[in-house]
């Protein structure tokens, strides 16, 4: 029954909140949303386009969603902390298997999805995970709040709980402690990006806390990331003041978005950093950055990646950017992966496994019709 089905890891109800309060809480959030949302809205039409959308995808997107479902190798609903939705899955490689555990040390990819800030979901990084486990990459897919439960500064707060989770638990399922690789993905770049400019500027996660655990002697020393060796930020926003125009054109109103975001000064990777870059340490062993965006996106304008590597690097930093021509926000991460060819997996697998890979990757199986996947890039809302 239900009580049973709390120590399975594919039950999605987190041990200390329970199905009852998960129910209430999800209740309450969607009227809450609805709310901020307003009915109706230009918001209504977005959603009707991503339902296309995902109807068209669907050959494409079925084989993997089974594979998460089915697999063994996907570990899911972990708790890393107490609060609703405070969740990750865990992707381990095929030969996780075949390896013994104990001295397996797989490189990680702990993976922040997209969604607006308002629908993301750590399953929406299912396929990237079963791409990275294809090629011997643990990939940790980790859920965060969304709004109305939170505002941005929350969602940054569970990023750092679940990276803290990852470095000091995935040893215990092979993963190599110090060579971890963020990678996020739309807003999950925007709140990885901001993470990284508070742990290099020192500065605390607004009223969130500081941590007062004691350094781990395991981790790389001299890192305010701990043993975080990449952070790769894909198709993500990082001029907030720029965005917002774009945001309410989508439908999103003025009073939602700065519920959203409560202190965008700190909130925007490039004013962040155009005012604090004189307390990074560049002495530090700060983890090697770098951008891609498609030269086609038409929710987040490539300008973005482009603007915020200039500010990087006039900070002192060094970052690489790659820009794919014609792609759009989603190319690089769904519509490529699910019919291919797909240069991004490629990208990250050399920057996670710190070398220039001779062999193409694994990749999964590729169903979705090519006429589909026209007609469904028409719909994308993204």
């Amino acid at each position: 029954g239900w009580a049973g089905m709390r120590f399975n890891t594919a039950y999605p109800i987190h041990p200390r909140i329970g199905l009852a309060k998960t129910v209430y809480k999800l209740y309450n959030l969607t009227t809450e949303l609805i709310w901020w949302l307003r009915l109706p809205g230009v918001w209504c039409l977005q959603a009707i386009r991503l339902i296309a959308f995902t109807l068209l995808m669907l050959p494409g997107f079925v084989p993997p969603f089974l594979h998460f479902l089915t697999s063994s190798n996907v570990r899911k609903n972990i708790p890393y902390g107490k609060r609703f939705r405070q969740q990750l899955d865990i992707y381990l490689p095929v030969e996780f298997e075949e390896a013994r555990q104990e001295t397996s040390q797989f490189p990680v990819v702990v993976f922040i999805s997209g969604g607006a800030w308002i629908i993301g979901y750590k399953v929406w990084g299912f396929i990237m995970g079963q791409l990275l486990q294809q090629n011997g990459v643990i990939c940790v897919t980790s859920d965060y709040r969304n709004f109305p439960q939170g505002s941005v500064q929350d969602m940054i707060a569970d990023v750092d709980d679940s990276i803290d989770w990852v470095s000091k638990n995935i040893h215990k399922y092979g993963g190599d402690r110090n060579r971890i690789s963020v990678v996020g993905q739309s807003a999950g770049a925007h709140l990885t990006a901001m993470l990284l400019l508070y742990k290099m500027t020192n500065t605390p996660i607004g009223s969130m806390r500081e941590k007062a655990e004691e350094a781990d002697p395991n981790l790389l020393v001299g890192s305010p990331f701990g043993n975080i060796r990449h952070w790769v930020g894909i198709s993500g926003p990082y001029d907030i003041p720029a965005l917002i125009p774009e945001l309410r054109h989508k439908g999103l109103h003025k009073r939602l978005l700065s519920a959203l975001f409560d202190d965008l000064e700190n909130q925007s990777p490039i004013q962040f950093l155009a005012k604090n870059k004189e307390k990074i340490d560049k002495k530090a062993l700060l983890p090697k950055m770098h951008l891609f965006h498609g030269t086609k996106d038409a929710s987040v304008d490539c300008k973005h990646s482009t603007k915020f590597a200039s500010a990087l690097k006039e900070a002192g930093l060094d970052v690489v950017v790659t820009m794919y021509k014609g792609k759009s926000h989603t190319d690089p991460i769904l519509e490529d992966a699910v019919s291919g060819p797909d240069p991004l997996t490629q990208s990250l697998l050399d920057i996670v496994h710190g070398k220039k890979l001779n062999r193409l990757p694994r990749d999964i199986v590729h169903y979705q019709p090519k006429a589909l996947l026209r007609l469904a890039r028409i719909c994308n809302p993204f």
